[in-house]
């Protein structure tokens, strides 16, 4: 059994995968196998026992210091299960890092990204009211309330996603001070963005309506990934640029988030302003 654990728990389309990728390359650090495995947050996943959990990880006790993973819907509440409230029953020990960015930008990104491969909150069109997911997925400090309520604040590591894209060999080191691993490691490569919607291949209608048949997604999970990257591509066609919110989209939005904002300033010290964001 693995005692302890790091999450990047969010927030979705804030550099997650990148800061994974990152830290998967350190070895003092397990990557889970399924680098987003949504253990904690959907009664699926849930249902199979911890045991089944600690299995996604090809754990070396003479190396592996952290066991790592990357589920950005622990942080999507109330889309997805209250997921610290479950990781809480489990007598391990966990670490949590969330990366925020210009709620502006991670909606557009959000949108972008989920209107190419089907997300039901970015399929209305941008001219009718903006879908309240994607909104409260930017509310950080609604979401990362739900880990100071029952986790350290020691445990719990915020980091900004401009300062993970420019300064990202220095943000990495923080994070692995943070973890208590090597932080001197010398890391390779990590001028590399991953999962960018740029060049992305989205779904059509038809790819979409088949990825909603169980059966269909059952038989995905054992089809080789080279094989489903070419069904992929054969159906699909690439994201040329992010969706643009209209200024009363944004303003609208903005407005929506001043509560959120103005306590993430407060009572979490984030510099909202870094944004171009006055509360």
């Amino acid at each position: 059994m693995i005692d302890n654990f790091a999450l990047i728990i969010g927030a979705m389309k804030c550099g997650t995968t990148s800061l994974f990728s990152y830290l998967a390359k350190h070895p003092q650090i397990s990557a889970c196998t399924n680098k987003e495995p949504n253990f904690f947050s959907t009664k699926r996943k849930w249902s199979k026992g911890f045991e089944w959990y600690c299995n996604l990880w090809n754990w070396d006790n003479n190396q592996h210091k952290i066991a790592l993973e990357a589920s950005t819907s622990y942080t999507r509440i109330p889309n997805y299960l209250n997921a610290p409230e479950r990781i809480a029953t489990i007598d391990k020990n966990f670490k949590f890092i969330y990366i925020m960015r210009n709620p502006i930008e991670r909606i557009e990104s959000h949108y972008t990204y989920g209107h190419a491969l089907g997300f039901p909150e970015t399929q209305k069109p941008l001219s009718e009211v903006i879908d309240s997911d994607l909104i409260t997925t930017s509310q950080y400090a609604k979401q990362i309330a739900e880990y100071y309520k029952r986790f350290s604040t020691d445990s719990i590591l915020l980091l900004n996603f401009e300062d993970l894209k420019t300064n990202t060999l220095d943000q990495v080191k923080k994070v692995c001070q943070f973890l208590d691993i090597d932080p001197d490691y010398n890391f390779q490569e990590l001028d590399t963005r991953h999962n960018a919607n740029e060049g992305r291949i989205g779904y059509d209608p038809f790819w979409r309506s088949l990825r909603r048949i169980k059966l269909l997604r059952s038989m995905a999970q054992v089809i080789p990934v080279k094989q489903k990257q070419m069904l992929h591509g054969f159906f699909g066609c690439q994201i040329e640029g992010n969706i643009k919110l209209s200024p009363e989209q944004r303003n609208f939005i903005l407005q929506e988030l001043q509560e959120d904002l103005s306590k993430l300033r407060l009572e979490y010290g984030v510099d909202v302003g870094s944004w171009g964001i006055e509360v």
